[in-house]
């Protein structure tokens, strides 16, 4: 993660792309070790009682840790390892670009817990003055401390641009 620079008011949060490839990595292991369960039943080396238990162990481990894998996997492939940058007009997240003049707070959140996913993972919340609300997910990529400093210069930055532009 890089701090911003304030001198010129531009800046970027970067994940470490080590991170999502060993968490990546330990989701990937702990799939093909599902997958193994399922051959050991397709195999016949089971008795009767391990033929209810192995696929249910399977498919729940796949449930809870495939989206994971696949969140991981598409944060270690991205070119740029950036979750957000900003410059003296705009805030950007991905592909959208935010104007601060719209921005009216930065929060930390973390979503309820969704039917899919089992672990929600914490996101910067953006509250804009037009009252929608613009998400931009952390996906695990980084510890409580890193979440804390990087809110804090977002917020900072948002309050530098504030003071520049009040409207």
């Amino acid at each position: 993660m890089l701090p911003a620079t304030s001198e010129h008011q531009q800046g970027e949060i970067r994940y470490r792309r080590v991170t999502a490839i060993w968490k990546g990595s330990l989701c990937f292991l702990f799939l093909v070790l599902c997958v193994l369960l399922l051959w050991v039943i397709v195999a016949g080396q089971t008795e009767s009682v391990e033929k209810i238990y192995y696929p249910m162990a399977a498919v729940l481990g796949m449930w809870m840790v495939g989206p994971f894998f696949f969140m991981f996997w598409t944060r270690s492939i991205q070119r740029v390892a950036m979750l957000v940058s900003w410059d003296n007009q705009s805030l950007h997240a991905g592909k959208r670009d935010i104007p601060w003049n719209q921005i009216r707070k930065i929060e930390l959140a973390t979503p309820a817990r969704s039917k899919w996913q089992l672990s929600a993972s914490p996101m910067y919340v953006l509250f804009l003055k037009d009252g929608t609300r613009v998400h931009i997910h952390t996906d695990h990529l980084f510890g409580k401390k890193e979440l804390q400093s990087s809110l804090s210069i977002l917020q900072k930055s948002l309050q530098e641009h504030q003071e520049l532009d009040p409207d």
